[in-house]
């Protein structure tokens, strides 16, 4: 998906929405390769559009009928039936905080909320995929990190402490390195700076 596919399948899910009596609004936080690509104009494609919930009461009465209005745009513009992902939240919802987040288009009942770039940045660097790191590279130059220190005080704000003891354990090793290339990132950028102010 490039951005533009983005925009015109949840504008057709809102559509769907709307057609099938759904007035109450379905409050939904983008993030991901979708957030990558509309906010931060990533140059790369996505799979899915990655996405949490934000009311829980919503999740539980409106799932059934939110299924069936993704598949019927994933038969329209033949995607597959999971192109508008919450599973994401359904693995993580006991390992992150949800942070407060702000309103970013209404798609009839749809309504799309974006959270602080900075918590992007802590899902990415939690992540640590290949595709992830080289997100980091954008976000970070938009962030105040250099070092592996200011990296770990912003994973303490968004992800919860059993969650990255649980990671630490399994992932030490790759979570250290991934921590040294953001800092490594960071670094090299404040001397671009340095040298730019000179």
């Amino acid at each position: 998906m490039e951005a533009r596919d983005i925009k015109r399948y949840l504008a057709d899910l809102g559509a769907a929405l709307k057609n099938r009596g759904v007035k109450t609004p379905l409050r939904m936080m983008l993030i991901g390769g979708a957030y990558m690509l509309l906010l931060e104009n990533a140059p790369r494609s996505t799979e899915d559009i990655d996405i949490f919930w934000l009311e829980e009461d919503a999740f539980e009465s409106m799932r059934e009928v939110l299924s069936a209005c993704m598949l019927e745009v994933a038969r329209k513009h033949r995607l597959p039936p999971n192109w508008f992902n919450f599973l994401t939240q359904v693995i993580l919802m006991q390992d992150i905080y949800i942070p407060d987040s702000t309103l970013w288009k209404r798609f009839g009942p749809l309504h799309i909320y974006i959270p602080p770039r900075e918590y992007i940045l802590a899902l990415k660097i939690t992540a640590g995929r290949p595709k992830d790191l080289d997100d980091c590279a954008i976000l970070l130059p938009k962030s105040a990190i250099q070092t592996i220190e200011q990296a770990q005080e912003l994973l303490n704000k968004y992800i919860l402490p059993e969650a990255q003891e649980e990671e630490i354990a399994q992932l030490k090793k790759e979570r250290s390195l991934v921590l040294e290339r953001v800092s490594e990132m960071g670094e090299h950028l404040s001397k671009a700076q340095e040298r730019e102010g000179e």
